[in-house]
This record gives C-alpha cells, structure tokens and sequence, in this order.
C-alpha cells in the first residue's frame, strides 16, 4: 500500500506541476506573440509605404493617353 499511496502522490504531484506547466507554456506564447505584434507594428510605423494603388493609376493614365494619340492620328488621316 506504501507503494500505492506513494504513487498517488507522486502522480498528483506531477499533475499539479504539469498544469502549472501548461499554464506557464500558454501564457508564455501569448508574451511572445504580443511581442512578435508589437515589433511587426514599430517596423510598419518606421517605414513609409508607397501605395501599389497609385502605380496603377499612373498605369490606367497610359492607355488614355495612347487612345487620345490614336485619335489624333485618325484626324490627322481623315484631313
């Protein structure tokens, strides 16, 4: 029975330990991830972006102006 009893507590030793554990492992990775967003946000913050939109703007603006020069070559053509 000592071997027993000495099992028990031996086991719930080690499953207070094991949750005490897990609880640290959890709130371990949620440091390190609150790190993780708080450094990605300062690199952001550190850096101007130059917006893809405005590229293609400048894009869509070339073949308006292909058009008008192919107009303008039609009448041209036409006098």
């Amino acid at each position: 029975m000592s071997d027993d009893t000495t099992n028990v507590k031996a086991s719930l030793i080690q499953s207070v330990l094991d949750r005490k554990f897990s609880k640290a492992n959890t709130e371990f990775a949620n440091l390190m991830r609150d790190k993780a967003y708080a450094a990605i946000d300062d690199f952001k913050n550190a850096y101007n972006y130059v917006s893809i939109q405005k590229a293609e703007k400048e894009a869509d603006k070339q073949p308006e102006k292909k058009e008008v020069e192919k107009k303008k070559e039609a009448e041209k053509k036409e006098k």
